[in-house]
């Protein structure tokens, strides 16, 4: 038998071994010979729409002098938050407010002559007010109100026209 540097290549073959280990050359290449693996796919679809729970009613109600309007709206769960903006002329919404809001399932927006969403919006009348719960899951619902503002004669008045769910 042949003493192994004899044999044609033996040298090469020797070589390429050492450097594989050295360098790590291929080592990935020869351990994924001998694993299996296999590939899954997974789709997952969301619900385009979330189920929510509108006000089951929305009132807008004045006080005896009529310069107090409260907007109330009552739902079978309490919101985390509740804002209102109102219509401008081109159609938009404006900035939402919080003030004078009381949360709870019957949720309040209490307006006056100096509330700021009436200062913003003192010489547009009737006022569209848009009320919007915002709840835990972050779903909302809303619902709007139309006040008539009288400033003139001190009379200050906020007087409720109409409340639509």
């Amino acid at each position: 038998m042949a003493r192994f540097p004899d044999v044609p290549g033996a040298a090469l073959a020797v070589g390429a071994f050492v450097l594989t280990v050295l360098l790590g050359i291929g080592g990935a290449s020869a351990s994924a010979l001998w694993q299996q693996s296999a590939t899954a796919t997974m789709t997952v679809t969301a619900s385009g729409t979330w189920p929510v729970t509108p006000f089951s009613q929305f009132t807008c109600t004045n006080d005896s002098p009529q310069k107090v309007a409260t907007l109330a709206a009552v739902g079978s769960r309490t919101p985390t938050a509740l804002t209102y903006a109102a219509l401008q002329a081109n159609g938009t919404y404006g900035p939402s407010y919080t003030e004078s809001v009381a949360l709870g399932t019957t949720s309040t927006v209490t307006l006056t002559i100096t509330s700021q969403i009436v200062l913003a919006n003192r010489t547009t009348t009737p006022l569209t007010i848009r009320v919007t719960a915002t709840y835990a899951d972050q779903t909302q619902t809303s619902a709007t109100a139309k006040v008539a503002l009288e400033q003139g004669n001190n009379s200050d008045k906020v007087t409720c026209v109409s409340a639509t769910l």
